[in-house]
């Protein structure tokens, strides 16, 4: 009876152990760069997209959100810069811009190259993309 008893205990232990390591596992996230600007882009709720566009901030120039509808499409966190490791002080790099995929819906996502203090000067690149939340 005792080696019955150990068994299943093992056996659940086991398995909530399998439990958790699942629960815990995330999709990797979509990934996008500007090759992909102006396709449709297809997630779920609860996937993670990340946008890696080309920008030099020590320019003053950033990427930034221009349209995206919050409620299907909300941005995390801040742009994150990732030097092209040239050694040079001020070089270019690359920005990632994260979202996460909210509820289901369309929304047009558009993001503008520019200085955000030029109001008055069209941005120097856009980024657009349709994307669909299932």
């Amino acid at each position: 009876m005792r080696k019955k008893l150990t068994k299943v205990i093992v056996l659940l232990i086991a398995v909530a152990i399998c439990l958790v390591s699942i629960a815990g596992c995330k999709p990797k996230p979509v990934q996008l760069t500007d090759t992909d600007n102006g396709k449709d882009i297809s997630l779920k709720v609860g996937d993670r997209l990340v946008i890696t566009l080309p920008g030099n901030p020590s320019t003053g120039y950033s990427w930034e959100v221009n349209t995206v509808d919050v409620a299907v499409l909300s941005q995390v966190g801040d742009p994150q810069f990732v030097s092209d490791n040239t050694g040079l002080v001020g070089a270019g790099g690359k920005l990632a811009l994260t979202f996460d995929a909210e509820k289901g819906g369309i929304t047009s996502l558009v993001l503008v190259y520019h200085r955000p203090w030029e109001t008055d000067v069209a941005p120097l690149q856009t980024f657009k993309i349709q994307v669909t939340v299932k």
